[in-house]
């Protein structure tokens, strides 16, 4: 392996030395340009903060100024409160500030009542407002219902009802009110309830008619396989009250009822008392037109329990020129409408 000299590597030696010198230096040089850049910008930001604080302060400054602005009200609004904390910190150093607090406790509570008391009055005032509306309800409600009934009112008939009661024999009256739209079948059950029949007579022995309250006759029969299907108006007519009454008939259990058709004639009876001479009290009786004499004797036999065959019939006129004339009419060949035109005394 080869030496080298001690000179030469001297020589080497400085050269690198004086290398590392230079280098150091240079590096030396830029340090402190960039140091001095550094300090430049350094200032130059504590100028634009100073600028920019400067700009702060004179904008919070025209806000403050603008009271319609809402950093002024935010100002206003933390001036009141720390006014207000000022307050409560002076008057904890006096001697009376407990009694305020006592004080303000109260007023608390008072205001707690208020408030609760304030919920209930609303409550209440809710409740009274509800029962206004529903007593006003009531009152629509009511006011129909008075219209509704005076309707029905006005829709009623009222009858007089007449019955031979079963139980008593005696004439029954009673007041019969029934809705004009009621069929007769219906209008017939309620005669029976009224009259109080059941359980002495059944139903189906029993029937209405019209019934004439001056002389005390049945006019007509209402059958109900001929009018079962009508209503009570469609039967007698339409109205409140009527001069007519109704009657219902009981028949025995093996009899049938008689039929009377509308438009016969009452006719007054008496029975002369042939040992005297005198007329015995009338009694009324309904005659159909379309009888002949003979049926009217047997009728008449009927109402005064007489055999028919041992009667004899007169009929009295009134004639204005010569009084009152008798005529016999026990023979005579002609229906009982040809034989009278008006309503006569037999």
């Amino acid at each position: 392996m080869a030496q080298v000299p001690e000179e030469e590597s001297l020589s080497v030696q400085s050269d690198t030395e004086s290398i590392k010198k230079v280098a150091e230096e240079s590096l030396y040089e830029e340090l402190t340009v960039l140091s001095f850049q550094f300090n430049e910008i350094t200032e130059g930001n504590k100028e634009l903060t100073k600028k920019l604080s400067k700009m702060k302060v004179d904008y919070l400054r025209s806000l403050f100024s603008n009271t319609g602005s809402a950093a002024s009200k935010v100002r206003r609004g933390m001036s009141f409160e720390i006014d207000d904390c000022k307050f409560h910190l002076e008057a904890m150093t006096r001697p009376d500030y407990q009694p305020l607090v006592d004080d303000k406790r109260i007023i608390e509570k008072l205001q707690e009542r208020i408030t609760l008391t304030n919920m209930e009055l609303i409550t209440e005032r809710e409740h009274n407002e509800k029962i206004i509306k529903d007593i006003e309800d009531l009152k629509v409600a009511n006011r129909r219902l008075r219209e509704k009934k005076q309707e029905n009112e006005e829709e009623m008939c009222i009858f007089s009802l007449y019955c031979n009661h079963p139980v008593t024999d005696e004439l029954t009256v009673s007041l019969l009110k029934v809705h004009e739209d009621e069929l007769l079948p219906i209008v017939l059950d309620k005669a029976y309830e009224l009259m109080e029949l059941a359980p002495h007579v059944p139903i189906e022995r029993c029937r209405l008619a019209k019934y004439d309250i001056r002389d005390e006759v049945i006019n007509q029969s209402f059958d109900l396989d001929k009018f079962g299907h009508l209503t009570i108006a469609q039967t007698v007519g339409a109205a409140r009250y009527y001069s007519f009454g109704l009657f219902l008939e009981i028949c025995k259990a093996n009899e049938t009822f008689k039929k009377y058709n509308d438009g016969g004639i009452v006719l007054m009876i008496s029975v002369v008392d042939m040992s005297t001479g005198k007329a015995g009290p009338a009694k009324p009786m309904r005659g159909e037109k379309g009888w002949t004499v003979g049926e009217l004797k047997q009728h008449i036999g009927e109402l005064f329990n007489i055999d028919s065959s041992c009667m004899r019939l007169v009929m009295k006129d009134n004639d204005y020129g010569s009084g009152i004339i008798v005529r016999d009419v026990s023979d005579v060949g002609i229906t009982f409408e040809e034989m009278l035109y008006s309503p006569n005394r037999l």
